[in-house]
């Protein structure tokens, strides 16, 4: 129907009724609303007094007009809902319970759909859940902020998984981090929860630690393939069964690491390092650091006080990888320079890599 609108320099929306209105939302969107208007399809007869209303109800709560056409892409049915009836009371709702307005723009632009989910049955209900778990207000909004999802889900979903966790024995302290800190955990099929729950506490884990908890949501989002393919990369490093369980239950996020980067960290501990891979099990959380920003620096300073034996061959890696680099600096350069001059010029070899 189209096809006799789009001649070189014609619009497929030129004269139609409130054109000049509309013109800030994408082409696509409108016309998209062209043909549901010549089909019949549309609910209210001044659709394009509609649409300008959404926008400037939007603006009114402090959206850009590239943040509305951003939700007219991705979400172009919003501007088919009341205004007044339909939206308005969204916006309320969410700007009553704390949200900044950064917090409450990212939340429309990201999810937009949530503007149309019923604020009786699915907004307010959850929230009155999260308040009653109970969780501060201050963690509802970061809850909100991490995963705003939980808002629009089913509250029986939510509130099914809160009680799995309490009958399974896992404090209130524990649940409420996993609110704030996994929300993700309490919007999965609730079998698949528990499944994990019970493997997490065959795997030796107390569920009064807020290890249990992390170690819940690691193995709820890694499938089998992916959890043998990590254990795989560790124990091609020399790593038994064992150690890989041991370096889990130390930081159980270390299988949240890709592929590569237990690789690549891994390599250069054991092989460019030379350092048995037992002292990576005990502290995997030296893998969580970039290897080229902080990892290869402080390393080549180490391994030169090592050999001039002025630090422990063993100390931990955590000691000198996880300081700040005032800290480090003091501690391991500065300190030294009397005696190894040639420490700063070792450092800073690696931070011009960096900086590159």
């Amino acid at each position: 129907m189209f096809s006799c609108f789009l001649r070189k320099g014609a619009s497929p929306l030129q004269g139609y009724p409130g054109y000049s209105l509309c013109y800030r939302i994408p082409l696509r969107i409108l016309q998209n609303a062209f043909c549901s208007k010549i089909s019949g399809d549309f609910p209210i007869e001044n659709k394009q007094d509609k649409v300008e209303q959404i926008r400037i109800l939007l603006r009114n709560y402090g959206l850009s007009d590239i943040q509305i056409s951003t939700i007219s892409q991705m979400h172009p049915k919003v501007f088919r809902f009341h205004p007044q009836n339909v939206i308005l009371p969204k916006l309320k709702f969410l700007s009553s319970i704390g949200l900044s307005s950064d917090i409450l723009h990212k939340i429309i632009v990201n999810n937009p759909w949530l503007l149309q989910r019923s604020l009786e049955n699915k907004l307010i209900p959850c929230y009155n859940l999260l308040k009653n778990v109970p969780i501060s207000n201050k963690d509802i909004v970061r809850i909100i902020k991490r995963n705003s999802r939980i808002l629009g889900t089913n509250v029986e979903k939510i509130a099914a998984n809160v009680d799995a966790f309490r009958q399974m024995g896992v404090p209130q302290s524990s649940i409420s981090f996993v609110m704030v800190n996994h929300p993700s955990l309490v919007l999965l099929n609730c079998e698949k929860l528990k499944r994990c729950v019970e493997e997490t506490l065959s795997l030796g884990f107390n569920r009064l630690n807020t290890l249990f908890v992390q170690a819940v949501y690691v193995l709820c989002g890694s499938s089998k393939e992916t959890w043998e393919n990590k254990v795989k990369v560790y124990k091609s490093f020399g790593l038994s069964e064992t150690e890989v369980q041991s370096a889990f239950r130390a930081h159980p996020l270390c299988m949240r690491l890709s592929v590569e980067k237990i690789s690549r960290g891994m390599d250069f501990f054991v092989n460019e390092m030379g350092w048995s891979p037992t002292i990576v099990a005990r502290w995997p959380a030296a893998l969580f650091y970039h290897l080229e920003k902080r990892i290869i620096p402080r390393c080549q300073v180490i391994k030169v006080l090592m050999q001039k034996g002025l630090v422990k061959e063993h100390q931990t890696l955590m000691s000198f990888l996880g300081t700040t680099e005032e800290q480090f600096l003091d501690k391991y350069v500065s300190k030294y320079m009397d005696v190894l001059p040639e420490l700063r010029d070792i450092y800073r070899a690696g931070m011009i890599f960096k900086n590159n």
